[in-house]
């Protein structure tokens, strides 16, 4: 449906029009918020089905440096995939909770944390894969890890349980919801690299083709709480 909604932009909201008020959103394999293995699309479908009743939302679920290139190359309209800092976009947060993104490892004695990212210079860190321009990824490439680009995070975690990667990023979702065996092998960071809602992210320049009650709740930033990742 995205190759044919860029063909017919030009026309006046026939996204929209033709779609019969089915509007597609780009996603990842992410399981439980966005998949392709529930008929539902996942939990953060469900939350956007939940706030806006009157409309359908199709997943477009691709790998993750399809979503990336699609974001960076403009052909999207609506996003749970986050944009990187280079891409306009605006926003719908969902939820009232926020998504704690951190790092996994093996189980160890010592606390899992760090004040700056380059403490953990030298370790390979498994993350979702991106392009090269990844503002994210590039953080770590700076702080001196190897990244490790992986389809998905349950192959990151795969991927540090057979000890080819030290750690992976992860979310603390995920990680509650682990069987309590394969949850007590594994340690999660109290550092974060960030936390945010479950926000469904807009393209600006798609704005006419929205679904009318969105246009009117998008804002103009993604709202995201920075982590230690983040800092200099």
């Amino acid at each position: 449906m995205f190759r044919w909604f860029w063909l017919c932009l030009s026309a006046l909201n026939c996204y929209a029009v033709v779609a019969a008020d089915v509007f597609e959103v780009l996603a990842v394999e992410y399981p439980p918020f966005t998949t392709s293995r529930t008929s539902d699309g996942g939990l953060a479908f469900q939350i956007l089905q939940q706030a806006f009743p009157e409309y359908q939302f199709k997943p477009y679920i691709v790998p993750p440096k399809r979503a990336y290139q699609m974001m960076q190359n403009g052909q999207w309209c609506m996003s749970f995939y986050p944009n990187s800092e280079d891409v306009a976009s605006r926003r719908i947060v969902l939820s009232e909770q926020q998504i704690v993104i951190g790092l996994i490892r093996i189980r160890q004695p010592a606390p899992f944390k760090w004040e700056k990212l380059d403490e953990l210079t030298g370790l390979n860190v498994a993350l979702l894969r991106s392009g090269d321009s990844s503002a994210f990824a590039n953080k770590f490439h700076q702080a001196g890890l190897r990244v490790t680009y992986t389809e998905t995070i349950q192959q990151s975690i795969d991927l540090m349980l057979r000890k080819r990667v030290d750690i992976a990023m992860y979310d603390d979702y995920n990680y509650k919801i682990l069987p309590t065996e394969l949850r007590d092998k594994i340690q999660f960071s109290e550092s974060f690299l960030l936390k945010t809602p479950v926000t469904l992210f807009t393209n600006p320049d798609c704005h006419d083709a929205l679904p009318e009650k969105i246009k009117v709740r998008t804002l103009p930033q993604p709202k995201v709480t920075a982590g230690i990742l983040w800092q200099s």
